[in-house]
């Protein structure tokens, strides 16, 4: 299968959201990526899935939130999530995305 080219960004609010269409925003990181269908959907999963522990929706009507182990572990999960992002962009990625996460150290050199 032929990949395309598509952008990512990692605004909370639009996470899971993969775009063939770059948006002009400054205030915005996208990572360009050249995928499969498949391995854009597999993203978006990823994605979706680590915005999911972004906040857990349940944890915001209890006391949840208070206990800090609760919070630590919710913490670590999603910390765990974004690496896995952060380690697919950077296999997806174009050459001028693999430079931008390496210019940030986002990439785990002990593998």
């Amino acid at each position: 299968m032929e990949k395309e080219l598509y952008y990512v960004n990692l605004n909370p609010i639009s996470m899971e959201t993969i775009s063939p269409v770059k948006v002009n925003d400054g205030q915005l990181i996208e990572y360009e990526i050249e995928a499969t269908p498949a391995e854009k959907k597999a993203l978006e999963d990823l994605l979706h899935e680590v915005q999911a522990h972004d906040m857990e929706l349940g944890n915001m009507f209890t006391f949840k939130h208070f206990d800090d182990q609760v919070g630590d572990i919710d913490r670590n999960e999603f910390q765990r999530g974004l690496n896995d992002v952060f380690e697919e962009l950077y296999r997806l990625g174009t050459a001028e995305t693999k430079q931008k996460i390496e210019e940030i150290h986002l990439i785990n050199d002990d593998q």
